[in-house]
């Protein structure tokens, strides 16, 4: 029974609805019918109180919280992971990082050298602009 024909558009396998109804929001948002909003209007009173009109609620009154502008970007700002991993950050929005030289031939070192190198170290200052351009979604002072 799979596109049977019965003039008001074809029916759906999976229910009895046509097929036109159950697309009906995907083709509202594809051609631009309905309550679909650009980004420049998300923020807008009037856009808002539209919105609101339209769904039948007269007497609501919408607040100025809700007036506010949402800016977007079109990229999304993503963490170097190679970063992420090397460095982290305190709750006081340093930047700590593990110190060099313990990795291998550590027999000749000994107990307190090798104690200390296991310590974590604070980034230098210089380092910083760096690390924020690696991590731009980490809050470091």
């Amino acid at each position: 029974m799979r596109g049977l024909s019965l003039g008001t558009g074809r029916v759906d396998a999976r229910s009895a609805r046509p097929a036109v109804v159950a697309r009906g929001l995907a083709a509202q948002r594809r051609h631009g019918l309905g309550l679909a909003r650009t980004a420049l209007e998300i923020g807008s009173k009037a856009c808002i109180s539209s919105g609101v009109a339209s769904l039948g609620l007269e007497g609501v009154v919408v607040s100025d919280s809700a007036s506010k502008q949402v800016t977007t970007s079109k990229y999304k700002l993503k963490t170097r992971k190679a970063a992420a991993k090397r460095f982290k950050v305190t709750g006081n929005g340093k930047v700590v990082r593990r110190k060099q030289g313990k990795q291998h031939l550590n027999t000749k070192k000994s107990a307190k050298r090798k104690r200390f190198l296991g310590a974590p170290a604070v980034v230098e200052k210089g380092d910083i602009p760096n690390i924020k351009g690696s991590m731009p979604n980490h809050k470091i002072k």
